[in-house]
């Protein structure tokens, strides 16, 4: 039932084919006794809402007059119609009115969901990585993404439309395909970062309050968008700038950064400047997918500030070197380690 169909009904611009599509229509509806004293107040309500009366008698006079004489309907199918319900016509028609006179929220979210084009229901590719993993991916227009361990993207099957979007959660690096008509943008909660031909490294986590985004070659812009606003710009990097963007403080930065401690991972660079126990176990988990146990006693708690670089080594290897350092040894059980200080 169309909304648009039903006004011009009330307005008596319906033609006779129209007519006769909605007493079809209403010949269909069938409420029961507490539907039905539902309705009735629904349409005493309706009355206001619509800004005009309703006289339900002389509407249905006018609906049966109207097929008298422009001829649409037989004496036999006008009866057919009404026979089966055993109400006066009055009555009939101020329940029947009353169905197709809910609240006008509730007509139109029905009409608009029912009489909207058949659209086809977008198709994700995504692509996660468990701890321990990294992967390549290759996009149908060229683009290239390397995907840090513990980290997924999504992006449309049909990925080359008006823009070439990505989601993120985690960790990677694109180098972006040339295409000035389709602009290449990944999504990272409420920041976007926007290239053409362009090669940049995204760490973003749903469980950290920092993103960043960092530019090895071309542009990128990058913008924010707060629920209820709307999208701004925040940065415009060049290569060589990092922007830190604080998603609890909403704060943000762009600084130069260290290629090795950024980009170092994609080539298999363990990297580790100024950072605290916690990072360091956290980074060492997700890069060589196991879990990390710390014995409390002799624990330091003073901040590690621990820096060290470690090119395509075991596990054995890094720990036995941040241990020498830190005053710890290991215990490794399948992909169970446990730390215990000196």
């Amino acid at each position: 039932m169309n909304a648009d169909l039903l006004d011009r009904f009330y307005r008596g611009e319906c033609s006779a084919e129209e007519v006769q599509a909605l007493l079809k229509w209403f010949e269909a509806q069938n409420p029961g006794v507490e539907q039905e004293q539902e309705l009735q107040r629904l349409w005493q309500e309706a009355d206001p809402a619509k800004g005009e009366k309703h006289d339900a008698g002389s509407i249905f006079s006018q609906i049966k007059r109207q097929q008298h004489e422009l001829g649409m309907l037989q004496e036999k199918e006008v009866s057919a119609v009404v026979r089966p319900i055993r109400w006066r016509e009055p009555e009939i028609w101020l329940k029947l009115a009353a169905a197709v006179l809910l609240p006008l929220c509730f007509i139109v979210a029905l009409v608009q969901y029912n009489s909207r084009p058949d659209t086809k229901v977008a198709e994700y590719t995504t692509v996660v990585t468990a701890p321990g993993v990294k992967k390549t991916i290759h996009l149908p227009d060229g683009s290239v993404i390397k995907l840090n361990a513990g980290s997924k993207v999504s992006y449309l099957k049909d990925f080359v439309t008006d823009k070439r979007e990505v989601l993120l959660d985690g960790e990677a690096f694109f180098e972006v395909a040339k295409d000035k008509i389709h602009p290449f943008i990944v999504h990272t909660g409420n920041i976007s970062t926007q290239a053409v031909g362009t090669s940049f490294n995204i760490n973003y986590r749903l469980c950290d309050d920092v993103t960043t985004v960092a530019l090895a070659t071309g542009i990128v812009k990058i913008n924010k968008q707060e629920q209820g606003q709307q999208e701004q710009q925040i940065a415009r990097l060049v290569p060589g700038q990092l922007l830190s963007y604080n998603k609890v403080s909403k704060q943000q930065a762009v600084t130069e950064f260290n290629r090795k401690e950024v980009l170092g991972w994609k080539e298999g660079l363990l990297y580790f400047k100024g950072a605290d126990m916690n990072q360091v176990i956290k980074k060492l988990e997700n890069w060589y997918g196991v879990n990390i146990e710390v014995d409390g006693q002799g624990m330091q708690n003073e901040a590690w500030n621990y820096t060290g670089e470690y090119e395509d080594e075991t596990l054995e290897k890094v720990l036995e070197g941040v241990g020498f350092v830190k005053g710890f040894t290991y215990r490794r059980t399948a992909n169970e380690i446990k730390i215990m200080f000196n």
